[in-house]
């Protein structure tokens, strides 16, 4: 006979351990088991399916199942506790998918978590580097609705951010109770939602409950046709973004989420408020979660000198991940006497941004046509497929760099594609670029019908995660003048500017007041004006008082256009566009030009420099046989040149001098001897010298500095 203090030992062990068995979750993900394998394909030349050689696992506690991994980047990172793991937010996430012997009366091998009863727990620890673009699963165990019935259970973000659980019910719904406050970004976030036809739906955040309703019908459990699989970090069915403007150029995909996942449970009962509290302060951290800084890219601090160099700029390793690029992917255009740059990056496709000292984008947007998905332009072309750049020139008096595009829907088609030869619209933008960071912009339109309504400039903050408008621009954002020198400041901050300023007349400069020591401006020439506007349309003033969206850059899904609501992710915003006339014509392409740059000065130093480029000083030159200005340049071309080139400009009020540059045909190798009114020059940094290779020979180019309305002699000589 066994003894009785025995007998009630293993009757006590055996309720304690249903008891610890039930507070124990049905499926537990602690990302301690994360795994890569790498295997080569063996494909057959002529095979068309896409080949995959990279595989990722993650392992399920309880079960110990291994369950499938995918996307093109995730990373197992410092978590709440232990290993944690990173979603790239554009790919990955995890599939919970029973798998079945096919060749066994389709024996279940591989199966998942499953509730019973309409009873359930679900909780998970979250950092997220920005929130979704739609509503996106932390656990989905739910049949979507388009599949034509209501079944199962989901815990969601949506696209502001917001926990939401959503239960179908058996007659027909889907019920949901959501957060009224989004979870913080860059920061550890709790939470947690249960569900019975008992206690109804509850929802916490952080331990706290924030919310609970009674619904009616009783759970919708799976009843239909085909197994559904748990998702975790991905739509179930694609979707068009939240805040999607213009449905029409916006194609449907799936949301991912977007930061790091720990500590995912599912309890096949409801726990209480305590044990959910008692559940996040075992974990609750105050440390900052493992997530890379997201500022858009423009290279290093200047090393002091004046160039062009082709490099390839990083954001942050989950964006980069896809791109098949590699070395020398961009271009930096860099100056010696100030941190500004001028940088064609592909994650803006290659839309040139002047960066100011302390890091604020802004660009002057690119030609712009259109078909039935929207917009065709350098914006929609996502990869940057249509688009290239090169360095054509980089020597210590200029720098110039072509940007060649195709104008393109989100969907690649080109606008004004000519059905019996296949082209449709391109351009080709060349910058010459001076060491004072001016430049003039020379843009070529090549189309069937270069006429044609088309945009050419559109003045644009791009801003990089944690920017709203207001924090790189200031209100009194936009200041305007004309040749003759009057101007006028436009705020947003009461209200938004007329859409058709009529002051000043004949405006033909602005300034972009941004928050920084150097500001970006541009200039059209005094005769080329043909008006300007504000951009004064899809603006939220209770969101940003400047128009704010989010669509581009670096956003790789199909989308012509997407409201802003969150500084979360990379974003632009509109001030204005100039209108103007060509510069030259043919048959099949269009040119104009425009001035831009960086300045520290005023509207009136801009008015001024436009006035020399404009109205440039009159040339007149002796030992060379032809000698013209080049606006398209803003230099002063000479040939035909012997040793000695005397050259004289002819300044005034209206003609004033202002850093002049000459391009000489076909100088050679030979060093140059430089003399200013009578005075000998040094080369330096106020008279620069580079040389061009040609193919017949070489051009000399001279940038010297010059602020004035007198007449200056120059001589040029072979040395």
């Amino acid at each position: 006979m066994k003894n009785p203090v025995d007998v009630i030992f293993l009757i006590c062990f055996l309720f304690a351990s249903l008891a610890v068995n039930a507070q124990q979750p049905i499926a537990h993900f602690d990302f301690e088991d994360v795994r890569v394998e790498r295997r080569a394909v063996e494909m057959v030349r002529g095979e068309t399916y896409v080949p995959k050689e990279v595989f990722g696992y993650v392992k399920e506690t309880v079960q110990n199942i291994v369950y499938d991994l995918e996307g093109k980047y995730y990373k197992q990172v410092k978590g709440v506790k232990g290993k944690a793991l990173l979603l790239d937010g554009y790919s990955a996430y995890i599939n919970l998918e029973a798998l079945y012997d096919e060749e066994n009366d389709d024996k279940l091998i591989r199966p998942i978590p499953e509730i019973e009863n309409g009873k359930f727990t679900v909780e998970a620890w979250l950092a997220l580097g920005a929130y979704p673009k739609n509503t996106t699963p932390i656990w989905s165990h739910r049949r979507p609705v388009s599949e034509g019935s209501a079944e199962g259970y989901s815990l969601e973000l949506d696209a502001w951010g917001r926990p939401e659980l959503k239960v179908a019910t058996k007659n027909g719904k889907t019920e949901s109770l959501i957060s009224d406050q989004p979870i913080k970004l860059r920061k550890w976030t709790h939470v947690a939602a249960s569900y019975s036809d008992e206690s109804g739906m509850s929802l916490y955040v952080d331990g706290q409950l924030i919310g609970n309703r009674s619904i009616k019908g009783g759970y919708g459990e799976f009843f239909y046709y085909e197994p559904v699989s748990i998702l975790i970090g991905k739509s179930r069915v694609p979707v068009r973004p939240t805040g999607t403007i213009r449905p029409y150029g916006t194609e449907s995909s799936h949301s991912y989420i977007d930061g790091i996942i720990d500590e995912i449970k599912l309890f096949d009962r409801v726990l209480s408020d305590d044990q959910i509290k008692k559940s996040f302060k075992q974990n609750s951290t105050g440390e900052d979660p493992e997530l890379p800084v997201r500022q858009l890219p423009s290279g290093p601090q200047t090393p002091g000198i004046f160039r062009a160099v082709n490099t390839t700029l990083d954001y942050y390793p989950s964006w980069d991940a896809p791109w098949a690029t590699g070395e020398n992917a961009d271009i930096v255009v860099q100056f010696d006497e100030s941190d500004c740059k001028f940088v064609f990056w592909r994650g803006t496709s290659y839309i040139p941004s002047w960066v100011t000292e302390n890091g604020i984008h802004y660009n002057n947007g690119f030609n712009e046509g259109w078909n039935d998905h929207g917009s065709c332009e350098p914006m929609s072309d996502k990869k940057a497929k249509y688009s290239s750049v090169k360095i054509v020139e980089s020597n210590p008096a200029r720098v110039v760099v072509k940007w060649r595009y195709g104008l393109v829907d989100v969907l690649g088609t080109f606008a004004f594609e000519d059905p019996e030869t296949g082209w449709g619209d391109w351009t080709n933008e060349t910058y010459y670029i001076y060491p004072d960071m001016t430049a003039v912009r020379k843009d070529v339109l090549l189309s069937n019908a270069p006429h044609a309504e088309h945009e050419w400039q559109e003045s644009m903050m791009v801003l990089s995660p944690g920017q709203r408008p207001e924090d790189v621009l200031e209100y009194a954002a936009l200041t305007l003048g004309n040749i003759k020198g009057d101007t006028k400041t436009f705020s947003w901050k009461d209200e938004v500017p007329p859409g058709n300023p009529q002051e000043p007349r004949d405006k033909s400069a602005q300034v972009i007041n941004t928050k920084s020591e150097y500001r970006p401006f541009s200039a059209i020439r005094a005769q080329d004006i043909d008006g300007m506007d504000v951009y004064a349309g899809e603006i939220r003033r209770d969101v940003s008082v400047f128009p704010w969206w989010n669509h581009w850059p670096v956003a790789p899904r199909p989308t012509d256009g997407r409201y802003a609501n969150y500084e979360d992710r990379a974003a632009h915003a509109s001030l204005s566009h100039w209108f103007w006339k060509e510069y030259e014509s043919t048959d099949r392409s269009m040119t104009k030009i425009m001035l831009c740059g960086m300045t520290k000065g005023d509207i009136q130093d801009i008015i001024r420099l436009n006035r020399s480029w404009s109205n440039p000083a009159k040339i007149s030159v002796k030992g060379a046989k032809l000698a013209k200005y080049r606006p398209d340049e803003k230099a002063y071309y000479i040939s035909g040149v012997e040793e000695v080139v005397n050259v004289e400009l002819n300044g005034g009020p209206n003609s004033p001098i202002v850093n002049p540059a000459f391009v000489i045909k076909n100088w050679g190798s030979s060093k140059i001897e430089v003399m200013v009114n009578g005075t000998k020059k040094e080369i330096d940094k106020n008279l620069r010298v580079g040389y061009k290779d040609t193919l017949e020979s070489q051009d000399i180019i001279i940038w010297m500095r010059n602020d004035n309305e007198d007449n200056l002699k120059i001589i040029f000589k072979r040395i």
